[in-house]
Protein backbone atom coordinates (compact mmCIF):
# COMPACT_ATOMS: atom_id res chain seq x y z
CA UNK A 1 0.00 0.00 0.00
CA UNK A 2 1.33 3.26 -1.01
CA UNK A 3 1.86 5.77 1.72
CA UNK A 4 -0.31 9.14 1.13
CA UNK A 5 1.35 12.94 2.42
CA UNK A 6 0.70 15.95 2.97
CA UNK A 7 3.15 19.04 2.28
CA UNK A 8 3.86 21.87 4.60
CA UNK A 9 5.76 24.88 2.78
CA UNK A 10 6.70 28.51 3.51
CA UNK A 11 7.34 30.27 6.73
CA UNK A 12 7.18 26.57 8.54
CA UNK A 13 10.42 25.51 10.38
CA UNK A 14 10.89 22.63 8.63
CA UNK A 15 9.19 22.17 4.74
CA UNK A 16 8.88 18.48 4.43
CA UNK A 17 6.21 16.35 3.88
CA UNK A 18 4.11 14.32 6.76
CA UNK A 19 3.28 10.90 6.17
CA UNK A 20 -0.84 10.28 6.75
CA UNK A 21 -1.13 7.74 9.18
CA UNK A 22 -2.50 4.36 7.57
CA UNK A 23 -6.44 3.79 8.73
CA UNK A 24 -6.08 6.64 10.85
CA UNK A 25 -6.97 10.80 10.54
CA UNK A 26 -4.94 13.68 10.63
CA UNK A 27 -5.49 16.75 11.31
CA UNK A 28 -3.99 20.29 10.57
CA UNK A 29 -2.90 20.78 14.04
CA UNK A 30 -1.20 17.07 13.63
CA UNK A 31 0.53 18.24 10.35
CA UNK A 32 1.66 21.54 11.50
CA UNK A 33 2.92 20.34 15.64
CA UNK A 34 4.79 16.88 14.09
CA UNK A 35 7.08 18.87 12.06
CA UNK A 36 8.09 21.48 14.38
CA UNK A 37 5.68 23.88 13.76
CA UNK A 38 6.44 27.68 12.71
CA UNK A 39 9.23 29.88 12.38
CA UNK A 40 8.30 32.08 15.46
CA UNK A 41 10.12 35.32 14.18
CA UNK A 42 9.40 35.05 10.26
CA UNK A 43 5.89 33.38 10.17
CA UNK A 44 2.60 34.79 10.25
CA UNK A 45 0.10 32.94 12.16
CA UNK A 46 -2.67 34.56 10.57
CA UNK A 47 -1.78 33.47 7.32
CA UNK A 48 -1.43 29.45 7.14
CA UNK A 49 -3.45 28.24 4.47
CA UNK A 50 -4.76 24.42 3.42
CA UNK A 51 -4.29 23.95 -0.12
CA UNK A 52 -6.35 21.35 -1.55
CA UNK A 53 -7.13 20.07 -5.36
CA UNK A 54 -10.74 18.59 -6.44
CA UNK A 55 -10.08 15.01 -7.86
CA UNK A 56 -10.22 14.70 -11.67
CA UNK A 57 -10.63 18.88 -12.15
CA UNK A 58 -8.14 21.26 -11.76
CA UNK A 59 -9.56 23.71 -9.13
CA UNK A 60 -8.05 24.60 -5.84
CA UNK A 61 -9.92 25.25 -2.25
CA UNK A 62 -7.95 27.42 -0.13
CA UNK A 63 -8.76 27.35 3.46
CA UNK A 64 -7.27 29.88 5.84
CA UNK A 65 -6.41 29.55 9.40
CA UNK A 66 -6.06 32.60 11.51
CA UNK A 67 -4.20 31.18 14.74
CA UNK A 68 -3.05 34.53 16.17
CA UNK A 69 -6.21 34.14 18.62
CA UNK A 70 -5.04 31.31 20.08
CA UNK A 71 -8.36 29.98 20.64
CA UNK A 72 -8.58 29.04 16.57
CA UNK A 73 -5.98 26.41 17.20
CA UNK A 74 -8.93 24.61 18.75
CA UNK A 75 -10.26 24.32 14.58
CA UNK A 76 -6.92 23.19 13.60
CA UNK A 77 -7.23 20.15 15.67
CA UNK A 78 -10.60 19.64 13.82
CA UNK A 79 -9.67 20.09 10.65
CA UNK A 80 -8.79 16.62 8.65
CA UNK A 81 -5.97 16.67 6.16
CA UNK A 82 -6.59 14.75 3.21
CA UNK A 83 -3.22 13.13 0.89
CA UNK A 84 -1.88 15.64 -0.84
CA UNK A 85 -2.89 18.85 0.91
CA UNK A 86 -0.58 21.47 0.85
CA UNK A 87 -0.04 23.43 3.99
CA UNK A 88 1.30 27.34 3.63
CA UNK A 89 2.14 29.33 6.51
CA UNK A 90 2.88 33.01 5.15
CA UNK A 91 5.46 35.40 6.25
CA UNK A 92 4.85 38.61 8.06
CA UNK A 93 4.90 41.75 6.08
CA UNK A 94 8.26 43.18 7.54
CA UNK A 95 10.24 39.41 6.50
CA UNK A 96 8.87 40.09 3.03
CA UNK A 97 10.29 43.65 3.20
CA UNK A 98 13.30 42.20 4.61
CA UNK A 99 14.42 40.08 2.39
CA UNK A 100 14.19 42.53 -0.54
CA UNK A 101 16.89 44.70 1.69
CA UNK A 102 18.40 41.66 1.70
CA UNK A 103 18.62 41.04 -1.68
CA UNK A 104 19.49 44.98 -3.02
CA UNK A 105 22.21 45.51 -0.11
CA UNK A 106 25.04 43.19 -1.71
CA UNK A 107 24.15 45.34 -4.92
CA UNK A 108 24.52 48.71 -3.81
CA UNK A 109 27.69 48.04 -1.82
CA UNK A 110 29.36 46.14 -5.33
CA UNK A 111 28.13 49.24 -7.31
CA UNK A 112 29.70 51.75 -4.50
CA UNK A 113 32.79 49.52 -4.59
CA UNK A 114 32.92 49.55 -8.07
CA UNK A 115 32.21 53.86 -8.41
CA UNK A 116 34.79 54.18 -5.75
CA UNK A 117 38.08 52.36 -8.16
CA UNK A 118 37.03 53.56 -11.05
Amino acid sequence: MDRDFVYLTGEVKTPSRFPLPFGKKATLADALFEQGGSQNMTANPARVYVLRGQQGSDRITAYNLNYRNATNLVLATKFEMRPNDVVFMSEQPITKWHRVVQQLVPSLLTSGATLATN
